[in-house]
């Protein structure tokens, strides 16, 4: 369970937290900090799951175990996999309620 804690919040914190700091690059070069915020936390979407997941796709790997038959380790993988999506996905639903994005 702690694991599965842990996966969903590093994925959230790499899609808010690269979403303020590009929005603070963004306020410094002079573009819109908001608008950047809300697109680079689409874009850091995919890279939140990835980087939640230990930064391999080893988790896409353990898929291949279905067909030896074993179940277990795949289950895992695949609930991982979801909890880095939903915390990719919360930490974007954060950054448009934060700039208040209606989408």
């Amino acid at each position: 369970m702690a694991q599965v804690i842990l996966t969903f919040f590093v994925a959230y914190g790499i899609v808010v937290g690269g979403s303020l700091s590009g929005g603070l690059g963004a306020f410094l070069t002079d573009k819109p900090p908001l608008l950047s915020m809300v697109q680079l936390a689409d874009q850091l979407k995919i890279w939140g799951i990835v980087g939640a997941l230990g930064g391999t796709f080893d988790s896409f790997l353990q898929i291949e175990k279905i067909l030896m038959g074993n179940f277990s380790p795949v289950i895992k993988q695949m609930v991982m996999i979801v909890v880095a999506f939903w915390g990719a996905h919360i930490g974007t639903i954060c950054v448009q309620w934060l700039v208040q994005v209606r989408s």
